[in-house]
């Protein structure tokens, strides 16, 4: 048994990480001729509507609380715990699908009200976007137990699978569609199709895999108390990441149009990689993280965190400071000439990602000692206030106003989460920054400097140039860091494990 799970967790992670190439290759390739077929209006409704959608498609936590508790009844050899739990927290998805079926029903007779920018043939065309992707929402939702289940008992292969047919099949789809129809409409079904097939498929292992049988019965007040303390700060931080993503469209649908939020999309998925290499990465010593808490090795944190920051802080920076000097060129190369602002708009949401996802093991520890609460505190505030910010400047400079708005709140939560890092989770975060950042800055300002001036003397254009700048710029940040960042011993142990020596 002990094999199967180690088996299962290793090719889980390599499906994953293949996955995660493929997610990215494909939206490199694929978003620019989407757009291309549909038009840069529908691909602005597009994103819109799954968006406006997604802000209240929210789990409240129980996702993680099938995980959990399914994962703990299973230890303890509890059967009949775990079918009431699910039958109770299935309940409560059904529950809260009613209440959104209700919000969403009230919202649509408000749309013209609401995006005002849109012209009238764009809200009519949003409005069916709308009850598509609203429709398989609310069918979807109540089955969003499923990934947890999956998770809980172990089936990691057929949920990595699962996630990376859904993706192919979603593009298969499209282009299928496409081919006959340059129908915005038809994406989105494609898209809905897709999702409805993945669902299916996860239900069928659950029902043939996992020994599983729902009681809908049950369910004492306790339960339901132990869920909700569970989740309530969980539920409040979610909410607030994603009313702090997905409402950006909108505030652009209601200040600015829908050329803005097509402008404006392709920053958020270059984000969305960006991100999700840097979680990734960090994954791979989550384990690690929760042994030293639990071993009472507290110290041990603080040099994992500076040894995977500086690691994220090399790999995440080559990918920013490559993008500072080439991406103006990428993104007109990639989008087409119409896209030049979105290169700003992808540098200002790129930077607060670049320093929090270096910090992503101290994140890890707050959640691990159960500090959540001050997380979601810090985010209800300064998602306020950075929706504000959004939605005043994006009535005079559209897109930007939207990104700097985002941007502003990032970097306040990460400043205040630094405070609590250090007066709750233990960590001395000074040291962090001046072995860290500190080393890392001047290296970050000559690459920049070198790479700004060099890429303007090299006469290609197109790809090839592109890809010859690309490769200047990398040689660069290379030397610089060898030279600079790494100590003696920091080049040694990187060639040994180069070289495969000890």
């Amino acid at each position: 048994m002990g094999k199967i799970k180690i088996d299962q967790i290793k090719m889980g992670a390599i499906i994953s990480y293949f996955a995660l190439g493929v997610n990215i290759v494909l939206g490199l390739l694929y978003t620019p001729w989407m757009v291309h077929q549909i038009g840069q209006a529908n691909y602005g409704l597009y994103t819109l509507a799954t968006s406006l959608i997604a802000i209240f498609m929210l789990d409240f936590g129980l996702g993680s609380a099938v995980s959990r508790f399914v994962s703990k009844y299973r230890a303890e050899g509890n059967q009949d715990a775990i079918n009431s739990i699910i039958g109770v927290i299935y309940k409560l998805y059904i529950a809260i699908d009613i209440v959104i079926l209700a919000v969403l029903i009230g919202v649509y007779f408000f749309l013209d009200v609401i995006y005002v920018k849109l012209t009238p043939a764009e809200l009519e065309q949003f409005k069916v976007l709308y009850i598509i992707v609203a429709g398989f929402n609310l069918i979807s939702f109540p089955l969003s137990p499923l990934n947890g289940i999956l998770n809980a008992y172990e089936k990691f292969i057929q949920l990595k699978l699962c996630e990376l047919f859904n993706k192919v099949s979603t593009v298969c789809f499209v282009v299928a569609v496409l081919y006959f129809s340059n129908s915005v409409t038809l994406v989105v079904a494609a898209n809905v199709a897709s999702g409805i097939l993945t669902l299916l498929i996860k239900w069928i292992i659950v029902k043939s895999r996992v020994p599983l049988r729902v009681d809908f019965r049950s369910g004492e007040k306790s339960t339901y108390k132990t869920l909700f303390g569970f989740t309530a700060w969980t539920a409040v931080t979610g909410l607030m990441q994603r009313f702090t993503h997905s409402f950006a469209p909108s505030v652009l649908g209601m200040t600015a149009s829908a050329v803005e939020i097509a402008i404006y999309s392709p920053a958020v998925v270059l984000e969305g990689y960006y991100y999700t290499i840097a979680v990734a990465v960090n994954g791979l010593f989550l384990p690690r993280v929760s042994r030293f808490i639990a071993e009472e090795k507290e110290d041990e944190i603080l040099k994992l965190m500076i040894k995977v920051g500086k690691y994220q802080i090399v790999v995440l920076g080559l990918i920013f400071i490559g993008f500072l000097c080439v991406g103006q060129d990428f993104m007109t190369l990639w989008m087409g000439p119409d896209y030049a602002k979105t290169y700003y708009c992808a540098l200002i949401i790129l930077f607060p990602t670049l320093i929090s996802s270096t910090q992503q093991i101290a994140n890890t520890t707050v959640i691990a000692k159960n500090l959540v609460k001050y997380q979601a505190k810090c985010m209800t505030i300064t998602g306020v206030v950075g929706l504000v910010i959004s939605y005043v400047l994006s009535m005079f400079i559209g897109s930007l106003g939207v990104c700097i708005g985002t941007a502003v709140t990032a970097l306040a939560n990460i400043i205040y989460m630094n405070t609590i890092y250090k007066r709750k989770a233990g960590i001395n975060v000074f040291e962090f920054y001046k072995k860290c950042y500190l080393k890392a800055l001047p290296c970050y300002i000559i690459v920049a400097v070198v790479g700004l001036f060099t890429v303007s003397f090299i006469p290609l254009s197109g790809w090839i140039g592109l890809i010859v700048k690309a490769a200047v710029i990398a040689v660069v940040y290379v030397a610089v860091f060898a030279v600079i960042y790494f100590s003696g011993g920091d080049r040694k142990a990187i060639i040994n494990r180069i070289f495969k020596r000890k």
